[in-house]
């Protein structure tokens, strides 16, 4: 919202930074300091206009007037600047750094670090002190931090354009201090009792969800335990502090609890864990559906309960043991679809929506809510295209916000696979249109695709996770030295980072079969098709290389006869779900080989010998994909996947034996 000229602004930082409505002015004639959403994201309210051009020319033309008034001697402008904001100051002792939208209070001692300066010592005086201009590098150690660069971009798609009012989410103000004398000591007596009541719902409610599934304490500890360590290493939801810390509180739904033991059973070294799962997938399903029927309104949906819902989203259920009205409900409300609404409606809603008042708001709320704007983000652009639809993420300024990104090469595995999902959707812009499926790809777009994922792979995505060749061109796998768990984590990073790029190639080129290549200059059609071949046969090579060389990287859960080892792709079920993907790629290549050969096998004397040489690499790299898929022991859906692969390839090999 643009301001006339000569007008103040009179809304605080955050919310002119965002562009939404704010009610600080109304606010400050009821007696409240804050505004309406930075009292929601308990933030601090800044109204800083010391950087504005115009109110810096107005201040010096009044302080130049004073002096000549009263005949004083002139003081430095940054006295008088300091003295017309003084209100708007903190203690000088303590910087406020603004990290997003969460202010955290840092000691001076930090900003005196040996960083560059970009200003003169006498500009640096003036700079305000909410804004901190010293970098901030310490998510390059930390690899499940988002940089500020993905922060801001995230706050611009999920809450930038969001113009509505916000009148419903005002908090009533009393005015009459007889009125707020009397809520005050009815809100002591109150804690009281509602103090009492969190204890007992510490203790009393948390015994009662693991004998609801009839289960042990320790086995229901040992699967919150086991999430963390193995099943969140690769797509993390919630932060594990946060959690133990609300969980342990009496704050943390009951429906993220489930989600978060049905997700890390299956890494325990219980027996019958599949019909366990089961059971704690019933009871989170249970448990949320009641949340829902609970809420006071349509949008009003906990934190905890996104993340569960995230967690939990697209789960196969066992309906044999549920009711028909629970199968259907879950079909409306547990969908990815389900997610991308919940997330998008409960933008401006209250995180601690339902806690009860002794219980405090939840743990690292605002960190919570950046990672799952990450997760939703990330995980709608890579299911929309997979499945051809056009996501319910509005667009609005997107496309100029994806160009603004930063190209940080120094980020890390939450950056990259950012990045890595704006190409995604821009993939969708392009290939999923009413235009493509009536007229075709046009062959420029898909080299522009290409163009963009070849500049991922050589600067947007981090230095330590890119793909390094020999000199033969072949993948040179990653080594560890140590078996740590921090060590295990980066070759995990890396098979799936490049999992995910592969993914893309080979869509790119369904995306071609499905709707074909429109006509346009000269051969420009027949090279654009050439290519997309190229890419799709490289992309499933260096796959067929990295398949490989990834068995060597496992991990092993509990001790002695129970001791159980998982492979990397046993933690990560997309990473099966790509391979067994690239399988049937390569066994419908091959067939394809087979009835129709390539120029290099047409030739008169090594015809036979080189189109059987490529049939057999064809058929060995479908069976070292469908081995790839069989390592995903811990999931009882692998035994389906397999089954379908092992059609796929049984077909192949019927058609060789003809």
């Amino acid at each position: 919202m643009r301001l006339k000229r000569g007008v103040e602004r009179a809304s605080c930082d955050f919310c002119h930074r965002r562009k939404i409505k704010c009610d600080r002015a109304s606010r400050e004639t009821q007696g409240q300091s804050s505004c309406s959403p930075c009292s929601l994201r308990q933030i601090q309210c800044i109204l800083d206009n010391a950087d504005d051009i115009r109110l810096r020319r107005r201040r010096r033309l009044s302080v130049r007037d004073e002096d000549i008034v009263e005949q004083s001697t002139p003081q430095p402008l940054t006295r008088n600047l300091t003295s017309v904001d003084a209100e708007n100051f903190i203690n000088p002792s303590v910087l406020p750094v603004i990290h997003d939208r969460q202010i955290r209070e840092t000691p001076q001692g930090r900003l005196e670090q040996p960083f560059p300066s970009h200003f003169p010592p006498d500009a640096e005086d003036n700079i305000p002190s909410s804004v901190d201009q010293t970098p901030d590098f310490s998510f390059i150690d930390t690899p499940f931090e988002l940089s500020p660069e993905s922060i801001l971009f995230l706050d611009q798609v999920f809450m930038g354009w969001y113009e509505g009012s916000l009148e419903n989410h005002e908090p009533q103000v009393m005015t009459d201090g007889g009125i707020q004398l009397s809520m005050g000591e009815e809100q002591s007596a109150g804690d009281t009792q509602d103090k009492s009541a969190a204890e007992s719902l510490t203790t009393g409610a948390r015994q009662k969800l693991w004998i609801d599934c009839n289960l042990d304490k320790e086995t229901f500890d040992a699967s919150l335990h086991a999430y963390f360590n193995f099943s969140a290493v690769h797509l993390p939801i919630i932060m594990e502090d946060a959690f133990w810390k609300d969980y342990h509180a009496g704050r943390c739904s009951p429906a993220l609890v489930y989600a978060v033991a049905c997700r890390g059973i299956i890494f325990t070294a219980t027996s019958d864990s599949w019909d366990k799962q089961q059971c704690l997938a019933l009871k989170f399903r249970q448990k949320f559906l009641e949340a829902r029927q609970k809420a006071t309104g349509i949008s009003a949906i906990r934190l905890d309960d996104l993340e569960a819902l995230a967690i939990m989203a697209n789960w196969i259920y066992d309906e044999t043991k549920s009711s028909p009205l629970d199968t259907q409900l879950g079909s409306l409300f547990l969908t990815h679809e389900s997610l991308v609404l919940a997330t998008l409606e409960s933008q401006m809603q209250d995180c601690n929506t339902g806690n009860p008042a002794s219980l405090g708001p939840l743990a690292r709320s605002e960190e919570r809510r950046r990672l799952l704007f990450w997760h939703v983000y990330g995980f709608d652009a890579f299911h929309s295209l997979d499945r051809n639809l056009i996501s319910r993420i509005p667009d609005g300024e997107n496309d100029g916000i994806s160009r603004k990104l930063p190209q940080h090469d120094t980020g890390n595995y939450l950056d990259a696979i950012l990045n890595l999902a704006i190409i995604v959707r821009e993939m969708l812009q392009v290939f999923v249109t009413v235009s493509t499926k009536r007229n075709g790809i046009k062959p420029q777009d898909v080299i522009n695709i290409y163009e963009r994922l070849d500049c991922w792979q050589k600067r947007e995505c981090p230095v330590h996770l890119r793909r390094k060749r020999d000199n033969e061109g072949k993948l040179m796998p990653l080594t560890v030295n140590e078996p740590t768990k921090t060590n295990f984590i980066q070759p995990l990073h890396c098979c799936l980072l490049w999992l995910l790029e592969i993914n893309c190639y080979l869509q790119v080129e369904a995306c071609v079969s499905r709707y074909g290549m429109r006509d346009g200059g000269p051969f420009e059609a027949e090279m654009a098709t050439l290519r997309v071949e190229l890419e799709s046969l490289r992309a499933v090579k260096d796959g067929l290389e990295i398949s490989q060389w990834v068995k060597q990287y496992s991990t092993t859960t509990g001790t002695g006869s129970g001791a159980k080892s998982h492979s990397l792709i046993d933690l990560a079920p997309f990473a099966r779900d790509i391979y067994a993907g690239q399988c049937f790629w390569i066994s419908e290549r091959g067939k394809t080989l087979t009835c129709h050969p390539t120029t290099r096998q047409r030739g008169d004397k090594t015809a036979n010998h080189h189109q059987k040489k490529d049939i057999d690499d064809y058929m060995k790299a479908a069976k070292e994909f469908r081995s790839a898929v069989a390592m995903a022991t811990s999931h009882r859906d692998t035994e389906l996947v397999l089954e379908r692969l092992d059609q796929q390839i049984s077909s192949f090999a019927e058609l060789l034996a003809q």
